[in-house]
């Protein structure tokens, strides 16, 4: 009766009830009543939000702004329905207890029961759309405790916790919890878009060590994962991260809006100059990045290959790229190459591939399998689903239900549809055909956290063709400002992983140097 009665108070009341108001009552922003000054600032500050250059001034107006709207105060407190905050609460004060009377034992016994990926609900993206910057505090504070406990383990002497130990509970832990992911879509010439979400992440040390990629996501990953962070750095600037030949509209091209489309010559001294030649296994040597490029195959009864140091260790990543932005009907399918023991170039399986769209746009199952990933960051520029793309975590409303029936049936027509072509046509390319739709309507194409940019609708005719410096900067821009509103929830999603990580290096590091 109490809840009941604390739902029906009008919203205004509500931030003045004590903490053990109703759940449900404080999901909601209170909104500043509007008065002289508080009517102009929102303005100003909104203003100040839309032309921030760099993430430091964005977060201090997003910050500016919750403080306006209420939003902070959301923040502050513990309670809401949408998630387990009495959970979370007493974890946190446990383990402050614990390293206030110093008993590393109590502290280890809490780490090894509770260190779990999404505990309480504390993972849902709602958690993270109240408010502009961050979530509630209480999510914040539970995630410093458990980073800076693990790392309060570490330091502990070895005559209260051996080297082994304590490597085999930080390996259970970073098991347990698991890792984070980024996939980039495919995208064509909108691959600049990428580039932006990369730098984003970069400047603020956020960018998972899993990338995978396909198409102008395997352009992507590619320089991510063959140079170090001092080289990108330096890479990150509209004329070195260009995508073929320099180029600016002539008279036609500006009165018609027509474009010239790429060449794969252009594509070829791209990938050479942008790419350092070297195998899976040399980059990840080189950057420690693992990343992976999805292939499909030209071949009816072939499988498609994610590409990695550990699936292919050996194969160049320039020739992996050029497969994976093979689109079929304007480039030829690709032979991977390798290098072998000798260090020649040979030819890799001896079949041909062409994009990896068409088979593993966004390989999170394969990611789970090889390298234990359980959250996924997805940056989305495919743009045959952007117009209807959304994350479903976030909305499940509208049109989304009717969209997944049709693409169910659609899935089951196909497939009811293969086990006659493979019967009577098995290589006709009707066949190939019907098994390529499959295989794109077979995959899922949203993440944990998805970034995409706010249009949603693209010309054909741009895809596959060449941008000049200033539309190369605008759409690295776009890409760094649709990241911004997602840095925290990054941050904090991905924090425990990533102290896990660092953890994990210098205690592997640490009994290399022991041993040698």
């Amino acid at each position: 009766m109490a809840s009941a009665a604390a739902a029906l108070t009008p919203r205004g009341l509500l931030m003045n009830q004590p903490l053990n108001v109703a759940p449900a009552a404080t999901d909601h922003p209170v909104v500043s009543t509007p008065g002289t000054r508080t009517h102009v600032a929102p303005r100003l500050l909104r203003r100040r939000l839309h032309d921030a250059t760099d993430y430091a001034s964005w977060a201090e107006a997003a910050k500016a702004l919750d403080r306006l709207s209420g939003r902070e105060r959301w923040r502050q407190r513990d309670i809401s329905a949408l998630y387990d905050y009495a959970n979370l609460r007493e974890r946190v004060d446990h383990l402050r207890a614990l390293r206030a009377k110093g008993d590393n034992q109590g502290l280890v016994f809490a780490i090894e029961e509770g260190v779990h990926g999404n505990l309480g609900g504390m993972g849902k993206p709602i958690l993270y759309s109240k408010a502009r910057f961050g979530t509630k505090q209480l999510i914040e504070d539970y995630v410093d405790c458990v980073a800076e406990a693990l790392r309060h383990i570490e330091r502990l002497p070895r005559r209260e916790m051996s080297d082994a130990a304590k490597l085999d509970l930080f390996r259970r832990a970073s098991h347990c919890y698991g890792r984070s992911a980024l996939m980039f879509s495919a995208g064509g010439a909108l691959v600049y878009f990428h580039f932006g979400v990369a730098k984003a992440l970069l400047e603020q040390r956020l960018l998972p060590n899993v990338l995978s990629g396909s198409s102008a996501g395997a352009i992507t990953v590619a320089l991510l994962g063959t140079h170090t962070e001092a080289e990108l750095d330096a890479l990150f600037a509209a004329g070195n991260l260009r995508v073929g030949d320099e180029w600016a509209p002539n008279w036609f091209e500006r009165s018609t809006g027509l474009r010239r489309v790429f060449d794969a010559d252009a594509f070829d001294a791209t990938f050479e100059r942008l790419i350092p030649d070297l195998t899976f296994r040399e980059a990840f040597e080189r950057s420690g990045r693992h990343i992976s490029i999805s292939v499909s195959p030209c071949e009816r009864h072939h499988s498609p290959r994610l590409l990695n140091a550990l699936t292919a260790p050996h194969v160049l990543i320039r020739s992996a790229v050029q497969a994976s932005c093979s689109v079929p009907g304007l480039f030829e399918p690709v032979q991977l190459m390798a290098r072998d023991a000798q260090g020649r170039t040979v030819p890799y399986l001896r079949s041909r591939w062409i994009d990896g769209v068409f088979a593993a746009d966004l390989p999170a199952k394969q990611l789970a399998r090889l390298y234990g990933t359980n959250h996924y960051i997805v940056s989305m520029i495919n743009p045959f689903l952007l117009p209807t793309f959304r994350d479903h975590k976030l909305q499940g409303t509208g049109l989304q239900p009717l969209a997944r029936s049709a693409k169910s049936a659609a899935r089951s027509a196909l497939k009811t549809a293969d086990v006659y072509l493979g019967k009577y046509l098995p290589t006709s390319s009707l066949g190939v055909v019907n098994k390529v739709a499959h295989d794109l309507l077979s995959q899922d194409y949203v993440g944990d956290i998805s970034i995409a940019p706010r249009r949603r609708v693209f010309s054909p005719l741009r895809l596959l063709s060449p941008y000049t410096n200033d539309e190369i900067d605008e759409l690295m821009r776009v890409g760094e400002r649709q990241t911004w509103p997602r840095i925290e929830m990054i941050r904090i999603c991905t924090q425990i992983s990533r102290t896990l990580e660092e953890i994990l290096e210098r205690v592997d590091r640490g009994a290399i140097e022991a041993l040698t």
